[in-house]
């Protein structure tokens, strides 16, 4: 399993495993490797704007990475279990994430 969000020319990925890559579509090949998750990343996506990225993994987080400086800014304890979705609000600024505890969760961006 893996997910899969476009941005541009980059295209990010979020397999089992710890790091998130960012990819150069037109070549296929990787330009961006994002690792601090401690456990198996289940979603990233681009924040509208581009500037930033942000995951949840298994390790029960929510984490915002700076795209162009390459590094996690923002650690979120997100859920008392594994964190298996996120996605951006349309109109709004703001995060929503689901786990495995059963609970959705709105986070603001600032």
């Amino acid at each position: 399993w893996y997910q899969r969000r476009v941005r541009g020319s980059s295209g990010i990925n979020a397999e089992y495993g710890k790091a998130i890559k960012v990819y150069d579509i037109s070549t296929g090949s990787c330009i961006i490797s994002l690792i601090g998750h401690d456990n198996w990343v289940r979603q990233a996506i681009f924040h509208p704007s581009g500037r930033f990225i942000v995951s949840c993994a298994d390790d029960k987080t929510l984490r915002v990475w700076d795209y162009k400086n390459r590094r996690c800014t923002k650690t979120i304890n997100a859920h008392e279990h594994f964190v298996t979705c996120l996605d951006f609000h349309r109109n709004a600024p703001y995060v929503i994430t689901g786990s495995v505890d059963q609970q959705c969760k709105v986070w603001e961006c600032r």
